[in-house]
């Protein structure tokens, strides 16, 4: 194979790429924006942040405590955030992760409703928290994913999502918060491991319940 073809796809990137306003894929893909997350969560993600028009996977036992974290500080940035499917978390849980609840709705929906309902969210709300209640098929997911890049939001898949851009998985964790045989479980020490980004051990939430330090490491 000559390797003229090669050489000259460099030379007409290069020309492209010296037009105003003309970019690469790759450079497209490193300036795309990502959701501000707290300082302690940032080097998780391979941007440092929530990415803006992708579809990101959490899985394991704490996945919801990480998705509420992350989107912690996207509230309180005037950022909406949704969440589908999750039972109903307590208020006072969810603002234990510092979430601003002025800016975070949480909605109960038939398990075979849920995409459908998820469907709709995006077209709205910057960032939506969802357990799939069953795996979507090869349209579905092109369909719904299409819409998300569109929207430049961002889709938090409690479980296994094909095609997710970035997965996360957490690990059993170690409880803390309860004092001479009684009280409220506050806290977990948890271990989030990316593939690209590596494990990273923290505590869900922070002890103090602060806005600053909603997640830390341990």
């Amino acid at each position: 194979m000559s390797a003229r073809p090669a050489a000259d796809l460099q030379a007409l990137t290069a020309q492209l790429s010296s037009l105003p306003g003309v970019r690469t894929g790759r450079e497209l893909f490193a300036q795309r924006p990502a959701f501000p997350v707290s300082e302690v969560l940032g080097p998780l993600f391979a941007r440092g942040g929530l990415p803006q028009g992708e579809i990101v996977q959490f899985t394991g036992p704490h996945a919801l405590s990480l998705a509420l974290a992350s989107v912690a500080r996207a509230t309180r940035e005037q950022h909406w955030a949704a969440a589908v499917g999750v039972g109903e978390p307590a208020v006072a849980s969810v603002a234990d992760f510092g979430v601003d609840l002025e800016r975070f709705i949480s909605l109960r929906t038939p398990g075979e409703d849920w995409l459908r309902v998820v469907s709709i969210l995006v077209e709205t709300f910057d960032i939506v928290i969802a357990r799939p209640a069953f795996a979507p098929s090869a349209a579905q997911r092109a369909r719904l994913a299409a819409k998300v890049r569109e929207r430049r939001m961002t889709l938090i898949s409690l479980g296994p999502f094909a095609g997710a851009a970035e997965q996360i998985a957490t690990e059993p964790g170690q409880w803390t918060g309860t004092s001479a045989g009684w009280g409220r479980l506050r806290r977990c020490a948890v271990t989030a491991t990316h593939p690209r980004t590596g494990a990273h051990r923290l505590l869900l939430p922070a002890d103090t319940g602060a806005a600053e330090a909603v997640v830390r490491a341990v």
